[in-house]
């Protein structure tokens, strides 16, 4: 009888490729280690713990071909920066597999190489072995061969010590990628975790550091170190508010509840056959003593045992035990039950930047740290930063900071510019108050940057009064300056940084 074919075997014999990503298939097929399913599972280890911003443990391929490729990662701390970016990881996966070809084949080649010197001792060995008995026995020496028992074991040797034999990082890793994780270190330095999303696109990072403004940025990352202060206000911006998306985070809360339960009393009844207690007068046949018994067969004692009987006072075991008496019994109580809340979340920030003349120098320095707190901050915290840069009439520079490629130019171009000329602060503030309407910006915060060396007219008190009433927080910065100003008069609080001592170099 021919055998029905069966159509669906071979992708049920290959059904586990399906757990290998699709970018990495031709490389995983066409690797030369280990059989196709243990590549499979080991590389769908390797990519699902880079993805979770760790090391792999230690299984496939072996510590010797996988301990170089693991140096090379830790050297140049790209680890970090694979969390949650699957694009990123198979790009660096195929290096990775590329590299544990390379190391295979190297351990391969220390075998065989080894392997040949012993080969060479053995058979010299041999041959002077051979030598001595020729001498001997007067004889010519025969050839020597070595034979394949002692080749099997000659081999084993070697690759023990193949294996011992310390490898430095792979070579091939730090060379594709050591720029790529130094750019974005850098990058780290100055965004912290923020430099891990920057870090996504190389040219993006290159494209920063070459940048004029970066080493402004630098400095100004320093500056924000000496200065809690500005953190501390920066984070304080933006009024709670329910996400956008209308997320939910799951909550445990306690509710009070009735509940009727059972409640069981142990009552001590006597008569209770459970525990003996002593001996008692009564007219219980089953509880009498023994001595009470023998009355009964006796033919004259009987009549006295029915007397006693009937006067209750045959000597008897006295008897004691517990009853249990149940009863339900509503009580109040709390129950712990699990629901779902909107997440709470704050809302945008404004930030109002003097860039007038009597800002130049250190006020501006710290105005423009300001302004990178605040994008790291917003950005950390999923929040949208606004900036209004101004100085004379029509004069306002208005842009979203973000950190996409864009954003960042811009924000590079910002850092570089230096502060000058008059103030129009009723103009920009005429803005900020028109985007105060906007449903994104309803329950943002403003924070107000300035020395403050102005006056404020009644119609700039007027409009941000509009705007206080309404719920906006207008919190001013006043740099280097003392006492109350124009800044004092639309701002509620005002935080003061007028001595700079602390600050040294700056």
């Amino acid at each position: 009888m021919t055998p029905v074919f069966d159509a669906g075997a071979l992708e049920r014999r290959y059904a586990f490729l399906d757990d290998c990503p699709e970018a990495l298939v031709g490389a995983v097929v066409t690797m030369p280690i280990g059989t196709l399913p243990e590549r499979v599972a080991g590389v769908r280890g390797w990519r699902d713990a880079l993805l979770a911003g760790r090391l792999p443990a230690e299984g496939w391929p072996t510590a010797e071909v996988a301990d170089p490729v693991r140096q090379a990662l830790e050297e140049m701390g790209l680890v970090r920066f694979c969390k949650d970016q699957p694009d990123l990881v198979d790009a660096l996966m195929k290096d990775v597999l590329a590299a544990f070809v390379v190391q295979s084949e190297v351990l391969a080649s220390d075998v065989a190489q080894k392997l040949r010197s012993l080969e060479a001792l053995e058979h010299r060995r041999l041959s002077e072995e051979e030598a001595a008995r020729a001498r001997k026995a007067k004889r010519e020496p025969q050839p020597v061969q070595v034979d394949d028992a002692t080749i099997d074991r000659l081999r084993e040797q070697a690759e023990r010590e193949a294996r011992r034999q310390r490898r430095g990082a792979d070579e091939s890793l730090l060379a594709t990628w050591g720029d790529r994780a130094r750019a974005w270190a850098d990058i780290g330095d100055v965004f912290g975790d923020l430099g891990e999303m920057m870090g996504r696109g190389w040219d993006m990072a290159r494209g920063v550091l070459r940048h004029t403004g970066w080493l402004d940025l630098v400095r100004l990352r320093r500056l924000i170190e000496q200065l809690p202060q500005l953190r501390e206000i920066v984070r304080s911006l933006g009024r709670f508010q329910v996400s956008a998306a209308d997320e939910a985070v799951a909550d445990r809360v306690f509710v009070p509840v009735k509940r009727l339960e059972e409640e069981r009393l142990e009552i001590r009844t006597p008569h209770i056959p459970a525990e003996t207690r002593g001996v008692e007068r009564s007219g219980e046949i089953s509880r009498m003593l023994p001595a009470e018994a023998l009355m009964l067969g006796h033919p004259k004692l009987r009549l006295l045992w029915h007397a006693r009987r009937a006067e209750r006072a045959l000597v008897t075991y006295r008897v004691e035990g517990i009853e249990i008496e149940r009863r339900w019994v509503e009580r109040d109580g709390m129950e712990e039950v699990e629901g779902r809340r909107p997440r709470p979340e704050r809302g945008p920030i404004l930030a109002v930047m003097d860039t007038s003349g009597s800002m130049h120098g250190l006020p501006e320095t710290v105005a423009k740290a300001l302004v990178l707190e605040a994008l790291r901050t917003a950005h950390a915290e999923k929040r949208r930063c606004f900036l209004y840069a101004y100085s004379g009439p029509s004069q306002v520079l208005e842009q979203e900071l973000s950190l996409t490629s864009d954003g960042i130019g811009r924000l590079l171009a910002f850092l570089g510019l230096s502060f000058g000329g008059g103030n129009d602060e009723t103009g920009v503030m005429a803005k900020v108050v028109a985007r105060l309407k906007e449903q994104d910006w309803k329950k943002a915060d403003v924070v107000f940057v300035s020395d403050g060396v102005w006056p404020a007219p009644a119609s700039l008190v007027a409009t941000v009064k509009e705007a206080r009433e309404a719920g906006t927080r207008f919190h001013g910065v006043q740099i280097g300056n003392r006492g109350r100003s124009g800044l004092h008069a639309i701002c509620d609080p005002v935080h003061e940084f007028g001595d700079w001592a602390a600050l040294g170099g700056w």
